[in-house]
């Protein structure tokens, strides 16, 4: 039987990658097809700091940050057969994530990354 922390922990991965992965990827289309970022709610998408990058650079960024965010699969398919690898992967690329979210101005980020640490510290001694 599974333990119910490493499944809420591979749930929140798996919904974190798959979150950024496929809310990111409609946006960077829109920037290189219209040269500008689209609005939401008012608000422009991924507009932050990486803005200074320019369209370019700021789509280069982003896929970057989609990569990262597919490479949590990994991590959560390792966290599901109780691989200390995939919690120490996680840590890793939610660390690396933390620059995206800052650069581009992400507010739910931080929160799901928070949970997911807090999960992990509460799972940890369930991984051999």
């Amino acid at each position: 039987m599974k333990d119910p922390l490493v499944t809420a922990l591979t749930l929140f991965m798996v919904f974190d990658a798959l979150g950024w992965a496929f809310g990111v990827l409609p946006v960077l289309r829109y920037a290189l097809i219209h040269g500008d970022l689209p609005r939401t709610f008012g608000f422009r998408a991924l507009s932050g700091p990486f803005e200074a990058l320019g369209i370019n650079g700021l789509v280069v960024a982003g896929i970057l940050f989609v990569v990262i965010s597919l490479l949590k699969l990994l991590a959560a398919y390792w966290t599901w057969g109780h691989r200390m690898d995939g919690p120490v992967l996680q840590l890793i690329l939610l660390s690396i994530s933390a620059i995206f979210w800052y650069g581009f101005a992400l507010p739910f980020g931080p929160p799901v990354g928070l949970i997911q640490v807090v999960l992990i510290v509460l799972s940890w001694k369930a991984f051999s």
